[in-house]
């Protein structure tokens, strides 16, 4: 898909967004350190509010993937506060390694639509 930056910001901005989600979660899955969360709680929920309910092709063409992104923050941050001590058990750390994964393939599949990669 080809899409137009020339005097769009609000398409500007969201691909911006794809670069910060981009390297926000590439360093939680390098170091494991959940101070990413914020960040990614940020990041997502401006993605959201620019991509979620637009009739705009640049943001319905990607939708799919952009739900893959919300819904897995969203499961990503429930076992995090499911779990019953403050430092993640083992199967906690797999399982939200996982809700990451996801999330950080169906941004470079974004990336990629959108042929900036």
């Amino acid at each position: 898909m080809a899409v137009e930056l020339v005097g769009n910001e609000k398409l500007q901005r969201f691909i911006q967004l794809l670069a910060n989600l981009n390297h926000a979660s590439a360093e939680m899955l390098k170091t494991g350190n959940t101070r990413y969360l914020a960040t990614l709680n940020d990041v997502i929920e401006e993605m959201y509010s620019i991509q979620n309910g637009s009739d705009a092709e640049e943001y319905t063409a990607i939708d799919e993937d952009a739900q893959i992104i919300y819904k897995n923050f969203d499961a990503m941050v429930a076992m995090l506060k499911s779990n019953e001590s403050d430092t993640p058990d083992m199967a906690t750390n797999v399982t939200v390694k996982h809700f990451l994964r996801n999330i950080f393939e169906a941004n470079v599949r974004i990336i990629r639509d959108y042929g900036l990669a």
